[in-house]
């Protein structure tokens, strides 16, 4: 009696079971999400230019740095300072320059002048807005202090062009952004186009 008593003790009751089936599956859904995280993560095939600008917005968002803009618009110049700026849609161009979509990884060449600077050069035949992108970077730093692209749109009734520019420096033992620059013009349908050039200076 004692051995079958000792038997019966080994066997788990049937909640007991229920526990373990519940545990093993939980754990293989949680080995399941890892995989499919691991396997979604974007594997880039540019330089990460939106990822770069994210960083730059919630450090900006954080620092509220005073920002002196120099505007020309058809002829007309302006300057002011402020530092109530929204930089998520201030910088909002440079995100949209950010060319790493699985459906571009073939539609640029990249050109390396030399181990600091490379250019991703919209190829023939392709119609993006994005039609360059050159990246200057501190090799010692492994940053980049310069980024520029340009950007065109055109359909029957709207043509545009925009030459964006960004700089960083290192200020305090911290890499910063310190300028940027968008310049153009815009053109509607009937009317005269537009031009317009914003130099603006962060005052980190």
């Amino acid at each position: 009696m004692h051995s079958i008593y000792k038997n019966i003790l080994r066997i788990p009751t049937f909640k007991q079971q229920d526990k373990i089936i519940i545990m093993l599956i939980l754990s293989l859904v949680t080995f399941s999400c890892e995989n499919n995280a691991a396997e979604q993560q974007p594997v880039n095939t540019y330089f990460d230019l939106k990822g770069l600008i994210e960083k730059q917005i919630v450090y900006l968002n954080e620092r509220k740095p005073k920002v002196t803009k120099t505007i020309m618009l058809n002829g007309k110049k302006e300057i002011n300072a402020t530092a109530g700026i929204d930089w998520k849609k201030e910088l909002e161009l440079f995100t949209q320059a950010d060319i790493n979509k699985p459906a571009y990884k073939n539609s640029y060449s990249v050109t390396k002048k030399n181990a600091s600077e490379f250019e991703y050069l919209l190829n023939s035949g392709e119609d993006l807005n994005v039609r360059f992108l050159k990246i200057k970077m501190d090799t010692m730093r492994k940053q980049p202090y310069l980024i520029q692209a340009l950007l065109k749109s055109e359909n029957k009734i709207y043509k545009s062009e925009k030459y964006i520019e960004l700089t960083f420096s290192n200020k305090n033992n911290e890499w910063q952004p310190v300028s940027y620059t968008v310049k153009g013009y815009q053109k509607l349908l009937l009317m005269d186009p537009k031009s317009f050039n914003v130099y603006a200076k962060i005052g980190l």
